[in-house]
């Protein structure tokens, strides 16, 4: 840190050439040592679905749509490349299922479920640990599935 000397108007001790690096260890496993790190990311699409079995009159036994959200965590052991959980470009392959399979959809008629928030985040998390999981470091820690701003289901992995 360079002070200014008030009698002189000069600065004394130590310059700085620019931001100093943060003082901890090199190394991100080192960094990370004693703490569990998870990511997420968010994933949007747009889809219309009607739920069977309800009462008659109730709203969401009519068609209608959501503007849906989803959430996928991860976490992993130790640390890759330049200190990721897993590089979140690596997770594109979900955000092509759901932008091919899901967006702009009818999921009555796309999924072998019926399409409640629950058993979509159930469907969404069984597809990620079978195409996306064994191609990443991370391991999948939940999948949170939004219908509405206040609204959500979460599946949580569950590991031996």
């Amino acid at each position: 840190m360079t002070v200014l000397d008030t009698s002189t108007d000069q600065p004394t001790g130590p310059r700085s050439s620019g931001p100093q690096p943060l003082l901890g260890p090199e190394r991100p496993d080192q960094a990370t040592s004693g703490f569990q790190l998870e990511i997420s990311k968010w994933f949007g699409f747009e889809a219309g679905h009607r739920l069977n079995g309800l009462p008659d009159g109730h709203k969401c036994g009519r068609a209608h749509g959501h503007s849906y959200q989803v959430e996928v965590r991860l976490t992993a052991q130790a640390l890759t490349g330049p200190g990721f959980v897993t590089d979140f470009g690596e997770l594109e392959p979900f955000a092509t299922y759901i932008a091919d399979h899901l967006d702009h959809r009818d999921l009555n008629a796309v999924l072998a479920v019926e399409p409640t928030s629950e058993l979509l985040a159930v469907h969404l998390a069984r597809w990620f640990l079978e195409h996306v999981e064994p191609a990443v470091p991370g391991r999948l820690v939940a999948v949170t599935v939004k219908e509405t701003a206040k609204t959500s289901a979460t599946c949580t992995v569950m590991r031996p």
